[in-house]
C-alpha cells in the first residue's frame, strides 16, 4: 500500500512539474515580448537623433518579434495536441507531443539569443554611433 501512495506522489509531482515548465516558458516569453517592444521604441527613438540610424535598422527588433510570435504559435499547437491526447495512438505520442517540447525549447533559446543580439545592436548604436 505504501508503494502505491509513493507512486501517486511521484505522478502528482511530475504533473505539477510539467505545468510549471509551461508556466515558466510563458513568463520568459512574456518578458522577452515586453522587452522587445521596448527595443522597437528605442530603435524608433534612435532613428530621430542627430546622427540617425537607417530606418531599415528598425526591422531588426521586428524580426525578433516574429521569432517570439512563432514560439507562441508553437506553444499553442502543443496545447492543441495535448487537448486531444487521448485520441492519439499511444505509439504516436512521443512523435506528436514530446518532440514538440524539445523544438519549443530550442526555439526559445534562439529567441533569448536573438533578443540579446538586438540589445547589443541597440547599445552599439546608442553608445558608438
Amino acid at each position: 500500500m505504501e508503494e502505491t501512495t509513493d507512486f501517486k506522489v511521484f505522478d502528482e509531482t511530475e504533473e505539477q512539474g510539467q505545468k510549471n515548465i509551461l508556466k515558466y516558458f510563458d513568463r520568459i516569453h512574456d518578458k522577452l515580448f515586453s522587452f522587445n517592444n521596448i527595443m522597437i521604441a528605442g530603435f524608433f527613438a534612435l532613428s530621430k537623433f542627430e546622427n540617425p540610424i537607417s530606418i531599415k535598422n528598425i526591422l531588426i527588433p521586428f524580426i525578433n518579434l516574429g521569432i517570439i510570435l512563432y514560439i507562441e504559435y508553437r506553444m499553442m499547437e502543443l496545447s492543441r495536441t495535448e487537448s486531444i491526447m487521448k485520441s492519439i495512438p499511444i505509439n504516436e505520442l512521443p512523435k506528436k507531443l514530446y518532440n514538440k517540447y524539445g523544438i519549443i525549447t530550442k526555439i526559445s533559446l534562439v529567441s533569448i539569443i536573438s533578443t540579446l543580439i538586438v540589445t547589443l545592436i541597440f547599445l552599439y548604436y546608442l553608445l558608438f554611433k
